[in-house]
């Protein structure tokens, strides 16, 4: 069977598409995450991460000169493990070491400069602090100037916001890949003059920035979360489906093998119980046809036995009586009776065989002089047969079906394979099993009709035909000798040529 041809495996499938499409949101989550805000998506936690560095790095800023800001920035990279750069409303772009600013991080910079400067009463691009107050001397520069510039910061996103400007910038860049977030922060004056907003901006080669820029931990968490609710979910009621359905599947097997005695108990009022309903029936239903067939088939000939005895009888008698020239004519309807007396023999055999297997009580036999018996009644010499059975080599069986079987079987081997070489019969162990082969060199039948030789009535077209002796009963007879025996029985054609029939009976030991 195809693996993909079961229904487990196509709900099994179902479940592991809708893993997919999980690990698929997801996916695109990391993958488009540097395009929306993390504020709106990943809650404050992520968001006031960036804002207090924001914070303490404008403050750094505000205490030393611009000289010293690229160093500020790469101390601040030591302590959050991304890098950090400041871009100016000049277009100055300072930062910490090793890093370099794409030309289109610093044009979407200025893009977004030029859109949020158009807010002209916030407070941040209008300082309460005018020029002429800083006029008075650079001398005058501490509390008032850290005091406006700590208003313009805490006003900032709000302001920007609430106008429509971009509070903060998300993009990613390739060649090297890396993952920017920026947020505006106020900056000292430069030469009295104060200077606006400054975009600061966090880089990093690793789309959470290692815990910067937001904390894969709890999505991961969701995730599992998730998967395990699915596995909770799908995973029984797959089982409660095919679970059903593999019992069910066994015993359309065994069924189709001829064992009609199958029942399937299922409690359920949906389809499958309507389904093991309905096998229940078919299998009872199968279970009287094939037993009247057969009680049939044991009738007739238990009532065809008497009359052809005496035609043979009265045929013998007219053979002593007829003259010459009628003889040949008798000789044909003596071979035709002859014929329909095996006929009613093997059906009767067959028949005895078939109605009650449960009255027949396997023994362990010995095999070796069964076989040899068999060889002796059959009339064959020592050259057509090799024997390789080991001495006091047992099988659990009836010893008359067990002989009954064997004789059909090299009975065959002789007539369809005698003449092309020696007939083999080997017995060896296989594990709790006896496995006996009769093989001989003839031509063999055609696979297509394999399945079909262990079937009453049964003849091929060409090579095993009446006119070669057969009437279809010889293989269904060891079958049937076989399965009251508690055995099996298998056929198949050797290579290059030969014909092997396998009979598997259960190890005494």
């Amino acid at each position: 069977m195809k693996p993909f041809s079961s229904l487990f495996t196509k709900i099994l499938f179902c479940f592991l598409l809708n893993l997919a499409l999980v690990v698929g949101g997801l996916f695109c989550f990391f993958v488009f995450q540097a395009r929306v805000d993390l504020h709106s998506l990943l809650g404050r936690q992520a968001s006031d991460r960036l804002q207090i560095a924001a914070s303490l790095i404008s403050h750094d800023l505000n205490l030393g000169p611009k000289a010293q800001w690229p160093e500020i920035l790469s101390r601040h990279k030591d302590i959050h493990q991304v890098d950090f750069a400041l871009v100016t409303p000049d277009g100055s772009v300072f930062t910490s070491q090793g890093l370099s600013v794409p030309d289109q991080v610093i044009t979407r910079v200025a893009a977004a400069h030029s859109q949020i400067t158009k807010t002209k009463s916030s407070p941040l691009f209008s300082p309460s602090t005018s020029s002429d107050k800083h006029s008075e001397g650079t001398q005058k520069k501490t509390s008032d100037d850290l005091s406006d510039s700590r208003h313009a910061r805490r006003g900032l996103h709000n302001k920007s916001a609430r106008h429509g400007a971009e509070p903060r910038l998300m993009m990613q860049t390739k060649n090297p890949t890396r993952y920017w977030t920026g947020i505006w922060i106020s900056v000292p004056p430069d030469g009295g003059k104060y200077m606006g907003a400054a975009m600061l901006l966090a880089a990093s080669n690793s789309m959470t920035g290692k815990g910067f820029f937001f904390e894969p931990i709890p999505w991961v968490i969701a995730a599992a979360a998730v998967i395990l609710i699915s596995v909770l979910l799908w995973v029984p009621l797959v089982r409660h489906i095919t679970k059903p359905l593999g019992r069910m599947t066994r015993a359309a097997e065994n069924i189709a093998q001829g064992k009609f005695d199958i029942e399937i108990f299922e409690k359920r009022r949906d389809e499958i119980g309507r389904l093991s309903g309905a096998i229940n029936h078919m299998t009872s239903r199968l279970r009287g046809f094939v037993t009247g067939q057969k009680r049939f088939l044991r009738d007739v000939a238990h009532e065809l036995g008497s009359p052809i005895a005496r035609i043979q009888f009265g045929l013998g008698i007219l053979e002593q009586h007829v003259d010459k020239k009628n003889l040949e004519r008798l000789a044909d309807v003596t071979e035709d009776v002859t014929h329909m007396a095996n006929l009613v023999n093997e059906l009767l055999s067959f028949s005895r065989a078939e109605m009650n297997p449960e009255n027949i009580n396997p023994v362990p036999v010995e095999l070796l002089p069964i076989v040899e018996k068999v060889a002796r009644r059959e009339g064959i010499v020592a050259e057509q047969i090799v024997i390789d059975i080991a001495p006091r080599t047992e099988v659990m069986a009836h010893p008359a079906l067990l002989s009954r079987a064997l004789a059909n079987l090299v009975r065959n081997a002789v007539t369809y394979g005698g003449q092309a070489g020696p007939i083999h019969i080997t017995a060896r162990k296989e594990k709790t099993d006896v496995c006996i082969e009769v093989r001989d060199s003839g031509p063999g039948i055609s696979e297509a009709m394999m399945d079909n030789i262990f079937e009453p009535f049964f003849r091929p077209e060409t090579s095993r035909d009446r006119e070669s002796g057969g009437t279809g009963l010889g293989l269904s007879i060891v079958k049937t000798c076989m399965e009251a025996c508690g055995g099996s029985v298998s056929a198949r054609n050797m290579e290059p040529r030969g014909f092997s029939v396998t009979l598997l009976l259960p190890d005494p030991i």
